[in-house]
This record gives structure tokens, sequence and C-alpha cells, in this order.
């Protein structure tokens, strides 16, 4: 069978720990945000990203990536936030010019939110995966053996 575009036949080890963080983190960032129906926590996403980063680190010696990764896979619920925010506009009332302007404004915030919700999200899992990184590097790996007397 042939391959058809520019994906490898198999995940790289960066993407593999990525979507395991990340997609261990979906569950309780969409949890959070069915609970409160406006806030949209991204501390399940900083824990996906040590997650990850913890296990690149282990298994790789490095980290670089990962948490970006995990951090936009994690943040994936936001999705629902900029589906709220559409919703709004079924709301509006007035003249054509004024409902016309509305949908444009409405476009334009759902676009800032949405770079800004996945961006911050991204950032949060790069430090969880700084932290995860650090973390694994007390397991003795990388750390010269003790002087004995």
């Amino acid at each position: 069978m042939t391959r058809i575009g520019p994906l490898p036949d198999e995940l790289t080890e960066t993407w593999r720990y990525a979507l395991l963080g990340g997609l261990a983190s979906i569950p309780f960032t969409a949890f959070g945000y069915w609970q409160t129906g406006s806030e949209l926590s991204l501390a399940p996403v900083f824990f996906g990203g040590t997650l990850a980063g913890f296990l690149a680190e282990r298994k790789t010696g490095t980290n670089s990536g990962v948490g970006v990764r995990a951090g936009l896979v994690g943040g994936l619920p936001a999705v629902w936030l900029l589906v709220d925010i559409l919703a709004v506009s079924s709301g509006l009332v007035g003249p054509s010019w004024f409902v016309a302007s509305g949908l444009v404004l409405l476009v334009g915030v759902v676009a800032v939110v949405g770079v800004l919700a996945f961006g911050l999200s991204a950032l949060v899992g790069a430090v969880g995966a700084r932290v995860g990184g650090w973390i694994a590097g007390f397991g003795g790996r990388g750390h010269p053996p003790a002087a004995t007397g």
C-alpha cells in the first residue's frame, strides 16, 4: 500500500509522549469547563505536560517540543469555549448593519480568544514538560556517581 501525504508511517516518540500527556489531560480540562460553564482551567494541561516531559526525558534524554504539543492537544476543550462565544451571536437583534458589524466583531473576538487560549495552553504544557524533565533528572540518570571515601 502506498502512502500519500507528508505524515510518517509511525509517530515519532515526541508525538507519542505528547499525545499521551495531552489526551490524559483532556477529560479533566473538559470536566472543569463543564462544571464552571465559563472558566477553562489549564492545571490539567500542566500535569499532562509534566507527564509527557517526564516520559520523554526518561526515554529519549530530551523533552524538547513535547510540552508545546501536549499543551495544544490538552487545550482542545478550548474549542467549546469558542463555540460558546459563537453561540452568543444568535442573540444579536437590530438593524441589519448592526447585526453584520456585530458578527464581524464576533469573528474577530473568536479568532483572538482562540489564539490566546491555544497559545497559553501550549505555554503551560511547555512549562509542565520542563518540570517533568527536571523531575526525571532526579532518578540518577545524568548525574555523576557519588565519590566514596
